[in-house]
């Protein structure tokens, strides 16, 4: 069920699968089917739009049916940040918060980004809400108000990578859920054989 808030999704599908032999993640095999079809079917009942952040085989991410944006070229190869700053531009001007999650999480919870949202917006100064387990954090899966897009470009200058460290660079909150296993990344290949 949708949010009254408009939520738009960033699916981020550039990475160069350093750990699953220089493949394009999204579109490995999991069960017969693209690892991105599965972020995709769980996360469309819960958003009012999709960007798709690729930099490579864009005509077969297109073939999903949602935009797809490539890195722009000074920032290519430097990491999420540079696919969330580049799908920036796409996100439509209703939208009160973007979600950021990877290709590679195919398991993702229903109540995503519902619990993200309550804690996003449980008090005013929180602009981004990330997503947590008991034994750890997950950063790569997150909410957050599009205003602070206007940060990107800066912290990329100043050659800072991490998603973590522009997360913490901004008043965040912790939110946590209960399935760990919710939240597996298919990071190489054993982990993809093991969860088949």
């Amino acid at each position: 069920m949708k949010s009254k808030r408009i939520i738009t999704g960033v699916i981020l599908a550039g990475g160069e699968g350093r750990r699953m032999g220089r493949k394009n993640k999204g579109l490995i095999p999991f069960n017969n089917l693209p690892l991105i079809h599965y972020v995709l079917q769980q996360l469309r009942p819960q958003l009012d739009h999709i960007i798709i952040s690729a930099n490579e085989d864009i005509l077969t991410y297109q073939g999903f049916g949602f935009p797809v944006v490539s890195d722009q070229t000074e920032w290519q190869g430097k990491g999420p940040l540079s696919g969330i700053l580049s799908t920036s531009a796409l996100i439509p001007k209703e939208t009160d918060a973007v979600l950021v999650t990877p290709c590679d999480t195919p398991f993702l919870p229903d109540n995503l980004i519902s619990t993200l949202a309550n804690a996003l917006y449980s008090q005013p100064k929180y602009e981004i809400a990330y997503a947590a387990t008991a034994d750890r954090i997950h950063p790569s899966i997150f909410l957050y108000k599009p205003h602070i897009n206007s940060t990107l470009s800066d912290h990329l200058s100043q050659e800072q990578y991490s998603l973590k460290s522009w997360i913490f660079k901004h008043n965040s909150i912790k939110t946590i859920f209960e399935d760990e296993h919710a939240f597996t990344n298919m990071n190489d290949m054993q982990t993809l054989h093991q969860n088949q």
